[in-house]
């Protein structure tokens, strides 16, 4: 039986945080930070500009047993554009982090596939990260800040998907279904591959690492058990919410150029997650479902 813990979320509106704290709030104290205003279910809110020289107010303020640092740009392109911003929101953040929590307080960082090149295959947590691009270098800094400052921590490596509880702000999953229902072409990469868990089996998964105390001091992949092509999740998506599909193609990522550089292999080995858990991780269609759940809500 999980127990009740003093939770802050980073990055609290964003896709993946806003998930975490409406899963998390009826059984655990959530506090919740991010750059922008609370959002209309959150019971305890302060908004706080990550790029401060120190977290001291926030950790006063929540005095958190457990920090899930979401916070990021996420955005490739942006990150490309903007690498003193993506490395500073992304990585140095990580260290100012450490330096304010405290050793008791335990931090679980949510990194990304984007740390490998597309040469890896279901990348393990043994191979060396290699990213192709600003984002994923941002993120690789920010395991090292956290690895080197902290005594008490997990690292995440995931791919996530999920919806946008903040109004106005479309995601990958909004827009394959709007651009659908709206039968507007787009596009799909068949040639990208990645094994998607939704954001809220990755938190469900969160709690398990929590009350098991397991994955102290190391790095983790956790996400989906199987392995498809963006242009698969897309059409499985909208079989599933029975949205024709007839405006969606399969497309190539080597046929946008107007992007940053971008892994087209970004599977994540999870098996040692597994063997140590003893837990299944999610298929496409439990993933897809767990979606369908959210979006009908």
């Amino acid at each position: 039986m999980s127990t009740s813990k003093r939770i802050l979320i980073t990055g609290a509106t964003g896709m993946l945080g806003s998930t975490l704290v409406k899963q998390w709030q009826p059984t655990n104290k959530v506090y919740c930070t991010s750059t922008s205003a609370a959002l209309p279910f959150m019971q305890h809110h302060m908004e706080f500009d990550i790029k401060s020289s120190n977290y001291n107010a926030l950790i006063e303020w929540s005095q958190p047993e457990v920090i899930v640092h979401c916070a990021a740009l996420t955005n490739g392109n942006y990150c490309q554009e903007n690498p003193s911003e993506a490395l500073e929101i992304n990585g140095l953040t990580l260290k100012k982090l450490t330096q304010s929590a405290g050793k008791q307080c335990r931090i679980i960082y949510i990194s990304t596939d984007a740390v490998f090149s597309a040469d890896l295959n279901m990348a393990k947590e043994s191979d060396l990260p290699n990213p192709d691009n600003v984002y994923g270098k941002s993120k690789e800094l920010g395991e090292f800040f956290l690895t080197q400052h902290s005594e008490n921590y997990t690292i995440i490596r995931t791919t996530i998907v999920g919806l946008n509880s903040k109004n106005g702000k479309t995601g990958f999953t909004e827009w394959i279904v709007d651009s659908a229902q709206k039968k507007i072409p787009i596009q799909l990469f068949g040639d990208v591959l990645f094994n998607p868990i939704s954001c809220k089996q990755l938190g469900v998964e969160i709690l398990n690492i929590l009350d098991s105390d397991l994955f102290k001091n190391e790095i983790v992949h956790l996400s989906g058990s199987e392995v498809v092509s963006k242009f698969e999740f897309g059409i499985r998506l909208l079989e599933k919410l029975n949205i024709n599909f007839d405006s969606v193609s399969k497309g190539s990522i080597l046929t946008f150029n107007q992007r940053a550089k971008r892994s087209t292999d970004q599977s994540l080995d999870c098996s040692y997650y597994q063997k140590t858990t003893q837990r299944s991780l999610p298929s496409l269609d439990q993933c897809v479902d767990s979606l369908i759940t959210e979006y009908n809500e």
